[in-house]
């Protein structure tokens, strides 16, 4: 009787254990349920991160900016500084710079005409390669084996201003004497491009010729020119802007109908005349209309012919939206480049006229005028 009253006495106590446990804790099934809910919480925060990181770095579709010029030059810091921000404004696309040099832009433009239409690969497409295509097709000037209509112009990116640099110990006035003589050099990229028709048209007004040294980009250019190689530089106003300052090359001419301004040298601020307008050179023919030698400069980001209208669309607005940030704006008048836009079949418009311009410009030239 003793134990079955002590058997008794212990299954009380046991089952009031129980009831206390249950009483402070929820059923396993409950519990499993609330940590598989955490879980899952904690990894939907973790999921949310990941898509802001990816948002950050522009981890949608991969676009190829394709720059037909070297590392480190005026177009390829613009390509690069417009993937930048255009990956930034537009993340459902990760905007990347791919070089394809040669030819001073002929093995970039033949190849891009070659890829498919319904390629989302951009060529950023310079006034010269379409010059020179026109010239060597219709003048016979070089073998040219792309056809400049597959290529689509949609939305200026670059548009500068060309600037005639020298050595200090010269003038714009001892450049055009020298050129009479026949002994004038410039460092350019290639005969007929568009620093070599600007000032070379220039010249034949003059009764003067230019004979181009070929360096692969602008930084090698006007290398040729501090390394006296050359006697005189056609180029954008970044490539020699901190040479300026330091003194070691002098803007001489602006080719412009404005004066170009912005330069420092160690003197201070400099105004650079220009070939037209109030502020023409004195070292040039007042009486002489040189406005032909002004060729628009820079270029486009471009789509190939066939490209489908959502894509290009789609272009226009990712240039429209890198143009309206503080970002682009600011870089590029850092680099004393002209705030210009120009999208869609105007652009298209744009190119026709300009290479309008550089035929005459080369029949200046070559002297068929």
């Amino acid at each position: 009787m003793r134990k079955q009253l002590l058997a008794g006495i212990l299954a009380t106590a046991m089952a009031a254990s129980l009831a206390a446990c249950g009483s402070s804790g929820a059923p396993a099934s409950t519990t499993a349920a609330a940590a598989e809910t955490k879980a899952e919480a904690k990894a939907e925060t973790k999921a949310e991160e990941k898509a802001e990181e990816n948002k950050a770095a522009g981890s949608g579709e991969t676009v190829k900016v394709i720059c037909p010029y070297g590392v480190g030059g005026t177009a390829d810091i613009i390509a690069r500084k417009f993937a930048e921000v255009a990956t930034k404004t537009h993340p459902e696309y990760n905007f990347i710079v791919e070089q394809q040099t040669g030819g001073d832009g002929f093995a970039a433009a033949t190849a891009f005409t070659q890829e498919d239409p319904s390629t989302t690969d951009l060529l950023v497409y310079g006034y010269g390669v379409a010059y020179r295509h026109d010239l060597g097709k219709q003048f016979n000037t070089e073998v040219v084996e792309f056809d400049r209509s597959e290529i689509l112009p949609l939305a200026t990116v670059d548009d500068r201003t060309w600037i005639l640099y020298t050595t200090p110990d010269q003038t714009l006035a001892g450049l055009i004497e020298k050129s009479k003589n026949g002994g004038l050099k410039m460092s350019g990229g290639n005969p007929l491009s568009d620093p070599h028709l600007a000032l070379g048209s220039l010249l034949a007004q003059e009764g003067g010729k230019v004979m181009v040294v070929p360096y692969d980009g602008g930084a090698a250019q006007k290398k040729g020119l501090t390394d006296g190689e050359v006697d005189c530089f056609v180029g954008t106003t970044q490539a020699a802007q901190e040479d300026v300052e330091a003194g070691n090359l002098i803007p001489v001419l602006a080719f412009s109908e404005n004066a170009f301004t912005g330069f420092k040298g160690p003197q201070g601020d400099i105004t650079v005349p220009s070939l037209a307008g109030d502020a023409k050179s004195a070292d040039l023919d007042a009486s002489k209309d040189y406005t032909k030698s002004i060729l628009p400069a820079g270029g486009s980001l471009a789509t190939r012919k066939g490209a489908s209208q959502e894509w290009q669309d789609a272009v226009v607005q990712v240039a429209k939206d890198v143009w309206a940030t503080d970002e682009y704006k600011d870089f590029i008048a850092s680099i004393m480049l002209n705030d210009t836009e120009i999208y869609g079949q105007d652009d298209v418009q744009h190119y026709e006229d300009a290479c309008k311009a550089a035929v005459e410009a080369f029949k200046l030239l070559s002297g068929q005028n």
